[in-house]
């Protein structure tokens, strides 16, 4: 019978943290010797209480906890995962920039494919996001973009995504294209952004926006 025993500083972590862990440590064991150990894998959180341990002489007092609280609970609001890759992109629909400044990095870049006038390396979020308005503006408000699958790795973030749109004064000229967009973040904030177009649509976008 598999045993697991974690040991936490009290007030470090509330019930439904521990109760995640203790599910994901299980999940491990599984993985590592197989489904058969699942209905008897025995787990224990174990809580000493601030001042009963010290690291390296130093007691830890509830000061020292608080601030270990602090900076856990800051590193998982900006936890790279698929929701903070949704919200993002929520915030940039928005237009609120107040939304927008918590996932998008002020001195970013992003290249935008293809070799249309709205091409090529877009340089700080102001930039960026007048971009993202000529685009707007040139496809007459109608452009939109379902998402249909979101990867996360690290640092990393690939989404990928149908667009369609149809352009402003000529509504014979239609985009209708399969992209890819890769993101590196940092501290929780997109800072290097990228796009590629599938098969034939390169063309397409190119003539779009010409």
């Amino acid at each position: 019978m598999p045993i697991i025993e974690l040991t936490l500083v009290e007030g470090f972590a509330d019930d439904e943290q521990k109760s995640d862990v203790i599910t994901k440590l299980a999940d491990v064991v599984v993985n590592v010797f197989g489904e058969i150990t699942k209905p008897n894998i025995f787990s224990l959180i174990r809580e000493v209480k601030p001042g009963s341990w010290s690291i390296g002489g130093v007691v830890a007092d509830q000061e020292m906890v608080a601030g270990g609280k602090a900076i856990s609970n800051q590193q998982i609001a900006n936890r790279l995962d698929e929701a903070r890759v949704i919200a993002a992109y929520e915030a940039l629909a928005s237009g609120d920039r107040a939304q927008i400044d918590k996932y998008w990095d002020a001195d970013m870049t992003w290249l935008v494919p293809g070799e249309a006038p709205v091409s090529g390396l877009k340089q700080g979020l102001d930039t960026f996001l007048a971009f993202m308005g000529e685009v707007g503006a040139l496809a007459d408000n109608s452009f939109a973009m379902e998402r249909t699958n979101t990867l996360v790795k690290g640092d990393i973030s690939v989404d990928l995504t149908h667009n369609t749109a149809t352009r402003g004064g000529d509504s014979s000229r239609k985009l209708d294209i399969d992209v890819v967009h890769v993101m590196r973040w940092r501290d929780g904030k997109i800072v290097e952004g990228r796009g590629s177009i599938f098969g034939t649509g390169t063309t397409e976008y190119n003539e779009f926006f010409a």
